[in-house]
């Protein structure tokens, strides 16, 4: 188990996939995944936030430069998900 949770925060560290793309590259179901996630947060790992609107942006609907980083479903708000210092240690193997 500690090898997938190392795995997650490196993936996470990177910031460039989606949840649902970590969990293909992980090998598990986004459920699966979201549950890891919920007890990394619970162990300190993880801390999760969603995106402050972005006020300067003009568009109509969302593009690249929101903070909601493209999300079509204007009611749905993103959750991001960072690395604690307790998570940076464990992508550096310091833990």
């Amino acid at each position: 188990m500690a090898g997938t949770t190392t795995e997650i925060a490196r993936l996470l560290k990177g910031g460039s996939l989606t949840l649902t793309e970590c969990a293909r590259v992980l090998g598990m179901s986004r459920a699966h995944l979201d549950e890891r996630l919920r007890m990394m947060e619970r162990q300190g790992y993880l801390a999760r936030t969603t995106p402050q609107k972005d006020t300067t942006c003009t568009c109509s609907n969302c593009c690249a430069t929101c903070s909601c980083r493209s999300v079509k479903n204007t009611g749905a708000v993103p959750v991001l998900y960072t690395l604690t210092g307790k998570g940076e240690r464990l992508v550096r193997g310091t833990s």
